[in-house]
């Protein structure tokens, strides 16, 4: 990831975080430690499910690296045949 992707990953987790923030500190005036503590606890699972994906690397299954004998060799066109009318 080169540093221009960064700064757009490091500003949308900070707009992700702010209507968290401005909720709990609404739910931290007037509700009760409960309410508070269930908050939380999704708050840092959602932001550990975040953290989690952005360092894993997408991968399908059944990819394998390509050998230097792949890469070298060209593969031959197709030929089509036309029949003359």
């Amino acid at each position: 990831m080169n540093t221009f992707d960064r700064i757009w990953t490091a500003l949308a987790v900070v707009l992700m975080i702010l209507p968290f923030a401005a909720l709990g500190y609404e739910l931290v005036k007037s509700e009760s430690s409960l309410t508070i503590a269930v908050f939380a606890a999704m708050g840092a699972l959602l932001f550990g499910t975040l953290i989690m994906g952005m360092r894993v690397r997408p991968e399908a299954p059944h990819d394998q690296p390509e050998t230097e004998t792949e890469s070298t060799t060209a593969h031959s066109p197709v030929e089509t045949h036309h029949r003359s009318s």
